[in-house]
């Protein structure tokens, strides 16, 4: 664990420690637990990934047409 944060909310002063809370919270951009104005601390931090590209073959395809039907729905 690190011993500094990577993400520290200015409002509530709730501060977060792994890379997968801090990408979380970039894409939300906000504390999830106040709202607040998020400080990110860490600026060794890698870049987001680009998107994947949509290919034509899968354009318009609902998720389940992919994945396969929800196992929730199978009862």
């Amino acid at each position: 664990m690190r011993s500094s944060p990577r993400v520290r909310c200015e409002d509530c002063d709730f501060a977060w420690y792994g890379a997968t809370a801090a990408h979380g919270l970039r894409v939300i951009g906000a504390c999830a637990r106040c709202g607040g104005r998020l400080d990110f601390l860490a600026a060794d931090e890698p870049a987001a990934p680009a998107a994947a590209p949509i290919t034509e073959r899968l354009a318009g395809m609902s998720p389940a047409a992919v994945l396969g039907t929800p196992t929730s729905w199978a009862r």
